[in-house]
């Protein structure tokens, strides 16, 4: 009953508006008088439209009405016609729902050998088998391009062994996927050492260092370049704990000293990480490491008890073979 008075309502105003507004002669009183007419016309007319609306589209309410008024105020006709027609199309012819859910897929044929599955279906693993014992080259190149989008610590290993390929077009692809991985650390490295000069801050200290660890990490860099790498690695760790200590920045120097094959102050950085607040099986690891290199067999026995127990883990067959 509502929905046809407020129609009939609509339709009223609207048509005495208009027949105000088609006499000849308007005056300033007739032209308050087509506004007045109009406007009560679509307000009426907006509150119609609303009720009509599906729920989802009433919220907000103060952005859903305004938009109605405003687009028939400002259309005077026009806009009520291309609402109306709007909603009718809306309401009574919808579009159509799909009631399939599922997309028909073309069937993989299962693969007589393992050379016969294509290169996007390995990890690194059969990537590693396809350097080491397929003997299409086209086949090798296509594993170097997967292999370029692993992450970097499983990619540098595969891209290092193919840098020993037969194939010259394999051993290049390699070598600039490599060059390509160190430029966007060294560039890293250079747009952190600028913020740090700009101004000295603990996380930007840390960062540098940390991308000097990765090249070392990744095994990017080898020999004088790598001593250099881990000198400057710990020369911004301890930045890092001059302006602002934590157990993070112990951590990865203590790991540094590790690889600069000094256990003793290793372990005295990593059982400051522990007592910085990190858990005891974060840095068990390098701890036994460095009792190990030490000697101290019974302290590298104590730390390996905190290793995962997780089957095929390279920490649980080393703490297997302690047990």
């Amino acid at each position: 009953m509502m929905k046809a008075w407020l129609f009939l309502q609509t339709l009223a105003f609207e048509s005495i508006g208009f027949y105000i507004l088609l006499d000849k002669e308007m005056t300033q009183l007739q032209w308050v008088g087509f506004i007045s007419s109009h406007t009560i016309a679509c307000a009426s007319y907006t509150l119609l439209c609303w009720i009509l609306l599906p729920k989802k589209y009433k919220t907000p309410i103060v952005s859903s009405v305004s938009f109605l008024f405003l687009f028939n105020f400002l259309l005077p006709l026009v806009g009520m016609i291309g609402t109306a027609c709007s909603l009718l199309v809306a309401l009574y012819i919808p579009r159509r729902q799909s009631l399939i859910t599922w997309q028909e897929c073309e069937e993989a044929p299962l693969p007589q050998s393992p050379g016969d599955v294509s290169n996007t279906q390995f990890g690194a693993g059969a990537l590693r088998e396809i350097l080491l014992h397929n003997d299409d080259p086209e086949r090798r190149l296509l594993a170097v391009s997967a292999i370029r989008h692993l992450p970097k610590p499983q990619a540098v290993p595969l891209l290092q062994l193919a840098l020993k390929d037969l194939s010259d077009d394999v051993r290049l692809l390699a070598y600039a996927s490599l060059e390509t991985i160190e430029s966007q650390i060294n560039e890293a490295i250079s747009l952190f050492k600028s913020q740090f000069q700009y101004r000295e801050q603990a996380s930007k200290a840390y960062e540098i260092a940390q991308q000097y660890w990765e090249l070392c990490y990744l095994g990017i860099a080898e020999g004088a370049l790598r001593k250099h790498y881990l000198e400057q690695a710990e020369h911004y760790l301890t930045l890092t704990n001059h302006l602002s200590a934590n157990a993070s920045t112990f951590l990865l120097l203590g790991r540094v000293m590790l690889e600069q094959q000094r256990p003793d102050e290793a372990i005295k950085y990593l059982t400051q990480a522990m007592d910085g607040g990190l858990r005891i099986k974060q840095v068990a690891p390098y701890l036994a490491e460095a009792a190990y290199e030490t000697g101290d067999y019974e302290t590298a026995k104590y730390y390996i008890g905190y290793f995962p127990e997780q089957k095929g883990e390279k920490l649980s067959q080393i703490k297997e073979y302690w047990a």
